[in-house]
């Protein structure tokens, strides 16, 4: 009687194991899909912050160019909007060649064409570096001495697999003041 007992015991036995490793399949499954998830959302992240920190970059140029160009104020403001890159490559070109010793190029430049200049490469910056990328400076009334100045930087970043949010960084100025040491 002990006979048939042990054999019954030992098939059940057998049974077990194999629904054990089954389940032990399916929660290993379960836990690599979670820690694939996390890689997404991690490079997600790390896309979202190197854009943020272009973006940044190209604030921080394009206020740099507004201060060196006092004159040209309000031609920042008014030439700024949607144009494309490629397409609209300003007639002066207002920069130092590479191997040029003088700045005789620059110099021949006006505000106005200075300031077309400036707002061409930079956006030639962004679209080159920001996804849909958008470039937007601002100022209150007719660009009074003085006066604070938005550029605002905006891209394209894809968050769900349904669509894509709009991403921005808008920093203040105010041209004419010396951008000073960061705190």
């Amino acid at each position: 009687m002990r006979t048939r007992q042990t054999i019954s015991q030992r098939q059940f036995c057998r049974g077990m194991t194999l629904i054990e490793v089954l389940v032990a399949a399916v929660v290993i499954g379960i836990g690599l899909m979670g820690v694939a998830a996390l890689q997404v959302a991690a490079l997600q992240g790390s896309s979202n912050a190197q854009y943020r920190s272009k973006a940044t970059d190209i604030i921080s140029n394009l206020s740099d160019r507004i201060r060196a160009n006092p004159d040209g104020i309000v031609d920042y403001v008014s030439a700024a909007g949607g144009a494309n890159c490629d397409a609209s490559t300003p007639l002066d070109i207002c920069a130092m060649a590479p191997d040029a010793n003088t700045t005789a190029g620059v110099s021949a430049c006006s505000p106005t064409q200075l300031a077309a200049y400036d707002l061409w490469e930079v956006r030639c910056d962004l679209e080159e570096d920001l996804p849909g990328g958008d470039l937007a400076v601002s100022c209150a009334g007719a660009c009074p001495a003085l006066s604070p100045m938005q550029i605002t930087v905006t891209w394209q970043v894809q968050e769900t697999a349904a669509g894509f949010t709009t991403q921005n960084v808008t920093s203040t100025i105010i041209p004419g003041v010396s951008a000073g040491p960061p705190l």
